[in-house]
């Protein structure tokens, strides 16, 4: 008969409602993680799967009763395999739910077969691609994400960059991919917005090796230096900033630049050096501070927010899961539970909105030497930091989309549709 929740059985006139069968009170609930253990990515995956991995210890991998097991695959960062790997997990090896993702064009390959298989994505790494949880052809019911999207950083860091720096001109770096598109495209519309201008953009490839054509192109009569380069090309990035001389401030949006991992290479050059991301280590929190001294135990090394963002997807799936008492075969309600939930993070307090994105604070770090080592202290924090940063969803659909920012960041009539 299958994993049936009850038996009825009929002995005469007598109708007898036997207890659920063992087998579902013991069936597992199956996460299937997709991340990047290999290509330039790899470190991002690693912190999400080490942070998933955290807190399914602290509840000893179960819920209401229920084994959670959690079968991992490596997308390599690249969109094919990313699918392959998707197949197979739910197809073979007949997970409930998705979770991870880094890569955004990894994750909206992934998020097409989601949508089409009926199969949550909970998104807690890197992808940020936020067409999929705004109105629009691609909004996807399936899709939750608990780690961040593609604007909050750039948002957070073009109002400080514009109110508390003064900056009024900026050079643009961004890696060519969606991911470049959106984070650089979002501190844009907020700076020329405020009244800042983009007076250059420059877009090197994923994975560049050698920054010196876009180094050397950099207009050194401008206020500072907005970047963003993710995975291993942050570090490179991050030396050859350095080597070339380049003096003027710098703004690492989504701190991929200035993860704490890199900092020791880059020594005293990094001193001053800005980043905006939704998480740091010096989150000045109870709940951060556990967090903390637990990972350090476990790893002997500073998390960065790929591992912040691993432990909460995982908290919100198990959450979810105890308000319809383990039963994730009822898809509907394990979804409907996940919209509703609030709870205090390692990031801080996080929600989803109407439209399954996460809203949590946004931090403004500065390179600092404590002792003999360099951290990311906070000097501002924006709670509460929505996709939509201080627009409606209405009025914020209404500007350009982020794929048409390329090649015309540096005229804001462009960037704001006028």
């Amino acid at each position: 008969m299958g994993h049936l929740g009850a038996m009825i059985v009929s002995t005469g006139l007598c109708v007898v409602l036997l207890a659920p069968l063992p087998a579902l009170a013991q069936a597992p609930v199956k996460i299937g993680m997709l991340v990047p253990l290999t290509g330039i990515f790899t470190r991002n995956g690693r912190e999400a799967l080490d942070g998933t991995r955290l807190y399914l210890d602290e509840i000893g991998w179960t819920v209401q009763g229920r084994p959670i097991e959690l079968l991992v695959e490596d997308s390599e960062g690249k969109p094919d395999v990313g699918l392959t790997k998707a197949r197979k997990l739910v197809e073979r090896d007949g997970v409930h739910m998705l979770k991870g993702i880094v890569s955004s064009a990894v994750g909206l390959a992934v998020a097409a077969y989601a949508k089409d298989r009926k199969i949550p994505l909970i998104a807690s790494a890197d992808f940020g691609a936020s067409a999929l949880t705004v109105p629009g052809p691609l909004l996807n019911p399936y899709i939750f994400r608990w780690s961040q999207s593609g604007t909050g950083p750039g948002q957070a860091a073009a109002d400080w960059a514009y109110k508390t720096a003064g900056w009024r001109k900026v050079v643009s770096i961004a890696s060519d991919y969606v991911g470049g598109l959106e984070v650089n495209g979002s501190f844009a519309r907020v700076f020329c917005s405020l009244g800042g201008r983009v007076v250059q953009e420059l877009w090197p490839p994923l994975g560049t090796a050698d920054f010196a054509p876009f180094l050397t192109q950099i207009d050194r009569a401008a206020d500072a230096v907005a970047v963003f380069t993710p995975g291993a090309d942050g570090l490179r990035f991050g030396r050859q900033y350095v080597e070339y001389g380049v003096k003027l401030p710098l703004m690492d949006v989504y701190a991929q630049v200035t993860d704490e991992a890199n900092l020791a290479q880059f020594k005293d050059a990094a001193l001053g050096w800005y980043s905006t991301i939704h998480y740091t280590a010096l989150v000045d929190t109870p709940e951060n501070k556990r967090f903390l001294a637990a990972w350090e135990k476990k790893h002997q090394r500073v998390p960065f927010d790929n591992a912040a963002d691993g432990y909460v997807g995982a908290k919100a799936i198990v959450e979810a899961l105890k308000r319809v008492n383990g039963r994730i075969e009822d898809r509907d309600a394990f979804m409907a539970a996940m919209r509703t939930l609030e709870f205090d993070s390692p990031k801080g307090v996080v929600k989803l909105d109407q439209f399954q994105n996460i809203v949590q604070p946004q931090y403004v770090r500065k390179v600092e030497r404590a002792g003999n080592v360099l951290v990311n202290t906070p000097i501002k924090t924006y709670p509460s930091v929505s996709q939509f940063w201080t627009w409606t969803p209405e009025e914020f659909m209404k500007y350009p989309g982020w794929a048409d920012f390329k090649g015309k960041m540096t005229d804001c009539g462009k960037v704001l549709g006028r």
